[in-house]
């Protein structure tokens, strides 16, 4: 049996390496859905194409409902400040001083960000991440997952695309609206937001992406977990053509649900301030 070296509470960039277990598993990559766990090695999943396309969906959804919470915290603000924080929000602001739009783009960016974290926090998606993340460390460190040894596991994991994300956001939510204040400055923001994205990352998943799951979540992410394993031995490991690698590992999937979403949000958004009569 592999040894847990680390203490689990650990800096994940520091220890979180995977170690390989007794029977050399297999990468596993997943994610949380809307009542259960998704996993895949590639030649194998654990769940079908109509079923990422939803989580993609709810993923869009949540986003809609945080970008709801983001306007009424907008709306707060801007009466205590009579700042046009609803009307940039809408898209129907009055033409504002070149000097102080970016930096209230910037605000309502972090502020949009923020909400959608909170509200993942709070929903049963995040206990679902934190189950996926215990279930595919456990395998990777003992090889067979239980209950026990998935409980000692962090929640956060090094290969998480929160990690990604981190990286990429400070470019699409802070240095874009800076830029034109800035170049060079915006230039910062970037370099600093890709060298620091995993202990960014990490944060992200501490205190929003993921909770402690329950006994039914975990069992869900175990449930996964032990099926992508018996599915990956009785194929003898065998690899399949990349593109089918990279089909059956749900991005693809999960980007048209998210999309879908997206567009149907937009048409509202595009709408609300003629239906709000703004």
């Amino acid at each position: 049996m592999t040894v847990l070296r680390h203490p689990p509470d650990a800096i994940y960039p520091e220890w979180m390496q995977p170690e390989p277990g007794p029977a050399a598993a297999p990468r596993i990559s997943g994610t949380a859905m809307p009542g259960g766990v998704f996993m895949s090695i590639g030649s194998a999943r654990t769940a079908g194409d109509l079923a990422l396309i939803g989580t993609g969906l709810s993923i869009a959804i949540l986003g809609s409902f945080g970008l709801a919470l983001t306007y009424v915290v907008s709306w707060v603000v801007e009466q205590l400040s009579a700042l046009p924080l609803t009307g940039m929000l809408l898209m129907a602001a009055p033409a504002l001083d070149p000097g102080e739009a970016p930096w209230l783009e910037i605000a309502l960016n972090l502020l949009t960000l923020l909400s959608f974290l909170i509200l993942m926090r709070i929903t049963p998606l995040s206990g679902y991440h934190a189950a996926e993340h215990k279930v595919i460390s456990a395998i990777e460190h003992f090889g067979d997952p239980t209950m026990e040894r998935a409980r000692l596991m962090p929640r956060a994991h090094i290969r998480c695309g929160s990690n990604l994300l981190a990286g990429i956001l400070p470019l699409l939510l802070v240095a874009q609206p800076l830029f034109v204040i800035s170049p060079i400055a915006a230039a910062v923001v970037v370099i600093l937001g890709w060298s620091f994205r995993y202990h960014t990352g990490y944060l992200i998943q501490q205190i929003f992406a993921t909770k402690e799951p329950t006994d039914r979540q975990l069992r869900a992410g175990l449930e996964a977990g032990r099926k992508i394993l018996r599915l990956w031995r009785e194929s003898g490991g065998r690899a399949v053509p990349p593109l089918v690698s990279f089909w059956r590992r749900g991005l693809v999937q999960m980007f048209v649900g998210m999309f879908l979403g997206i567009t149907l949000l937009q048409h509202v958004y595009q709408h609300l301030h003629v239906w709000l009569d703004f």
